[in-house]
């Protein structure tokens, strides 16, 4: 290994692909870019620019980094207002307000439906239930008629 290192180290670099006089001879342009901007008349400043602006729009344009700064922009703004509404605390004239204590009790019992103050409480929508007394005494009733 350290002999064919030795030997390639040794050689004399290879030629470049393209000569400098080759990379520095490009075909003269046509039109000088950017032009002089105090020659031309307003119409064509005006032109030039619109090409320009074009031109850098397209250049710059990339659809999946718009895609992401939105979506960083929703996540940032959504991470916003949930710590606002839940855990945030003021104070206003010198009394401490959370505006969150509501929120934050429905949230945690679903709303209501879970309430623990509300867990016996009957749905009036909901029928009478048979309790297990009267059912044993309408048993026997029965029969007897």
């Amino acid at each position: 290994m350290i002999p064919t290192l030795v030997r390639r180290l040794a050689q004399p670099a290879k030629e470049a692909a393209i000569k400098s006089t080759q990379a520095s001879n490009f075909p003269q342009t046509k039109k000088v870019w950017p032009p002089n901007f105090k020659e031309l008349s307003h119409q064509q400043q005006l032109r030039f620019e619109k090409k320009y602006k074009r031109r850098v729009s397209r250049a710059n344009y990339s659809p999946r980094w718009d895609k992401g700064v939105k979506y960083a922009q929703l996540a940032t703004i959504t991470a916003a207002l949930i710590w606002l509404l839940f855990y945030s605390e003021f104070e206003w004239w010198g009394q401490k307000y959370k505006p969150s204590e509501e929120i934050r009790r429905r949230a945690q019992y679903l709303f209501g439906v879970m309430d623990p103050d509300k867990r016996y409480e009957r749905r009036k929508d909901m029928v009478e239930p048979v309790s297990a007394s009267s059912a044993t005494s309408d048993s026997k009733e029965s029969p007897s008629k």
